[in-house]
């Protein structure tokens, strides 16, 4: 709210800093998988031969938004992660969207208070 800049360009702000955050979100669980399986041992993901920090960050864009396309598949203890993942994504993207909703309904009034 104290930004000096247009009040339609705050919501860009509240846009492109909840996707930032979101993509953040989904690297720390792709580092967490990929720390777990391959220097913890905890499970596998997909094959042993393909597995690699990119398909880790690829599984979790994957299951933070609960794509869920199968292709990638978890096994051992890493299920569970994938789980809290796929629940943890869900509730803040459904956050973030409400947010964003209250963010737009606040900034998309112009200088005089009235709807544009």
């Amino acid at each position: 709210p104290t930004l000096t800049i247009p009040p339609r360009a705050r919501l860009l702000v509240v846009l492109f800093s909840t996707f930032l955050a979101h993509v953040l979100e989904i690297v720390l669980y792709a580092l967490a998988v990929y720390a777990l399986v391959h220097w913890g041992g905890y499970g596998t993901l997909d094959e042993s031969s393909r597995f690699s920090l990119d398909v880790s960050i690829y599984f979790s864009a994957e299951t933070y938004t609960s794509l869920g396309y199968g292709d990638v598949v978890p096994g051992g203890a890493v299920r569970l992660l994938a789980g809290v993942e796929a629940l943890n994504g869900l509730l803040l993207i459904g956050w973030s969207a409400s947010y964003t909703y209250i963010a737009m309904e606040r900034f998309w009034r112009d200088g005089n208070g009235t709807s544009a």
